[in-house]
């Protein structure tokens, strides 16, 4: 159930940012609440782990005491920060050389007005047919982005691929982790091979 949620919550905050440019506040603030109570429960998975306390006269004794689960003690922290790091790079482009319009229209310009080109072919009848044609056209000025810019597109790229790395890395452990009861197994469909010799059962 928590992964539906978090799908959902992710497709409502990030499913239409089609742009390199900051959340909307209230889209930010939106995100950080609704991640902050989907990971309360979080508080509650523990497990027991060995600590030494002191008496008051001297002398140490062992007693068991709660700790967040060693998955979560790991990977919940580094998700947070990849996370915060994903934010903060989209804080980057508040300002920006380039600008986004919609495609197949007249842009008025400050100096100039000029029709928006289709990304691959003028001949087409309708703006529907073209490949992802309901995202924003990237314009940018007529002497080309800065060198300073180019730069920090590139870092944000290849930062923004870290993270990803990082994020399916820590994905792919977990569920090496996880324990599959075999009930899951033995109520998956089945196949019968339609030859004698090769009649096991498999999985779909």
């Amino acid at each position: 159930m928590y992964l539906y949620v978090g799908i959902y919550l992710a497709a409502s905050v990030f499913g239409e940012l089609w742009r390199l440019e900051p959340l909307a506040p209230q889209r930010k603030v939106m995100w950080q609440r609704e991640m902050e109570w989907l990971l309360c429960i979080s508080d509650s998975i523990v497990e027991l782990v060995p600590s030494m306390q002191e008496f008051p006269g001297g002398g140490t004794y062992e007693v068991m005491v709660p700790r967040p689960r060693s998955d979560l003690y790991v990977n919940l922290p580094a998700l947070k920060k990849l996370d915060a790091m994903l934010i903060s790079i989209l804080d980057l482009f508040s300002e920006s050389e380039f600008w986004y319009v919609d495609r197949g229209i007249v842009v008025a310009g400050d100096d100039d007005v000029e029709e928006l080109p289709m990304s691959s072919s003028l001949r087409r009848p309708s703006i529907r047919q073209e490949e992802k044609w309901w995202l924003p056209f990237p314009k940018v000025p007529l002497a080309g982005l800065s060198e300073d810019t180019r730069k920090k597109l590139q870092q944000c790229r290849e930062c923004t691929s870290q993270i990803l790395k990082a994020a399916l890395a820590i994905n792919n452990s977990v569920l090496a982790e996880m324990e599959i009861p075999d009930t899951y197994f033995e109520s998956l469909p089945k196949v019968w091979e339609p030859y004698p010799a090769t009649s096991n059962s498999i999985y779909a």
